[in-house]
């Protein structure tokens, strides 16, 4: 081949590879542009999982999901202003509020705007331990208006409120999975919105502790302004809260016990029994049958053995187990060693005991109906049956109240 002619044609061939090669990089597909509304948005969703909490501009503020699909957009206002919005398929708590709980506290609020098409609650929420209590006052709901066991009913700030009680079995808690006891006054209609409000919470508590549910006597856990919501839904709350004062509250049960609620020499109120012979605690030991005998067990801080010692008139008292609900009784039983049972919701003289100084800060405690002394009777072994004994002055008919 003449190597001119072969000259012209490879610069021929290159310049065609050439032009090729830069019209095909100029025309590679590029990435698609989120311009507008020409694509989809991915936008942050706010859930968190979990627990968070903090101090947000002098109040407390917590927010708890349990990491289902979703999102819950928690957003802390100045002072004591929250909003929340959400369309989430699980449950979540929020609020703003106080690092600890008082009984005294009065509680203001503002709720400015509420939309909640599933279920749940807003209102005052907290925790009591000693023993684990869940307490709720709730003001307005979502779905449906929460209920439970009915035990009796309170009037405060205007508003005529239902009380409730139920048992939840091992569920989540401020201190884990638990078992643990609710206790809640769900306002008969909801409150409105756009204006100030109060809650006695004294009012609440004394009602319940006359209905024979009195809270813990360690009110440390924080305790707020809540909007909770559960199985699926969206919504959205703008609410502020503040303090209001304190009060000691009135308020009564119309259900429930009869009485009092006042402190009784240090008497009343909710409290562990431990006996001066075995060194072991009164306890429901989670029995709910009437009759079902009362046991004793090793130091535990269990809802059993814990009692709500509440005024019966005559210098008697009731003591109402916080686990069971079931009050102790002497079931008419006269024989020495016979088992002390317990019975649900009763103003029998059985279930009435009276307290007789022992020496020492520990009480005999007489029941009215047999007359026999409640006594440990010597037996040590957690769930052993508690029994009653004839006039005796030993030291297992000997009790001593453990706040």
């Amino acid at each position: 081949m003449n190597f001119k002619r072969f000259l012209a044609i490879f610069g021929i061939i290159c310049l065609a590879v050439v032009i090729v090669f830069s019209w095909g990089c100029q025309n590679q597909p590029t990435a698609p542009q989120e311009v507008g509304n020409d694509t989809e948005q991915l936008l942050p969703v706010p859930k968190l999982s979990g627990y968070s909490s903090g101090t947000h501009d002098g109040y407390f503020w917590s927010l708890w999901t349990d990491d289902r699909g979703g999102w819950v957009d928690y957003q802390n206002g100045s002072g004591g202003n929250y909003s929340v919005s959400w369309d989430y398929d699980g449950n979540f708590t929020c609020g703003k509020g106080w690092s600890s709980g008082l009984t005294n506290r009065v509680v203001g609020y503002n709720i400015g705007a509420h939309t909640h098409n599933s279920g749940g609650v807003f209102g005052y929420y907290g925790w009591s331990r000693n023993p684990l209590m869940e307490y709720y006052v709730n003001e307005r709901w979502g779905r449906n208006r929460p209920t439970g066991t009915r035990v009796g009913s309170v009037s405060s700030d205007g508003g005529s409120y239902d009380i409730y009680t139920a048992w939840r079995s091992n569920a989540p808690s401020i201190d884990g999975t638990q078992s643990f006891r609710q206790i809640f006054s769900t306002r008969t209609s909801q409150n409105s919105t756009g204006s100030n409000h109060t809650i006695t919470f004294a009012n609440h508590a004394n009602a319940w502790r006359n209905s024979g549910y009195g809270l813990g006597s360690d009110m440390s856990p924080a305790a707020i302004l809540l909007t909770e919501a559960y199985g699926g839904g969206n919504g959205y709350v703008n609410a502020t809260v503040w303090s209001a004062g304190s009060s000691s509250g009135g308020g009564g049960s119309s259900g429930g016990s009869s009485g009092g609620g006042g402190s009784s020499g240090g008497i009343t109120g909710v409290k562990r029994l431990r006996n001066r012979g075995t060194g072991l605690y009164l306890d429901g030991m989670g029995r709910t049958n009437n009759g079902a005998d009362c046991g004793q067990y090793a130091n535990t801080n269990h809802a059993n053995a814990h009692w709500n010692i509440t005024d019966a008139g005559s210098g008697y008292y009731y003591l109402i187990n916080q686990g069971t609900n079931m009050r102790l009784d002497g079931y008419g039983r006269t024989g020495n060693g016979d088992a002390c049972a317990q019975y649900m919701n009763t103003t029998h003289q059985n279930a009435q005991w009276r307290f007789e100084d022992a020496g020492s800060g520990h009480y005999y405690l007489v029941n009215r109906g047999t007359g026999m002394k409640l006594d440990g009777y010597g037996r040590t072994g957690n769930g052993s049956t508690c029994a009653q004994y004839m006039n005796t002055t030993h030291q297992n008919a000997q009790w001593q109240l453990v706040d």
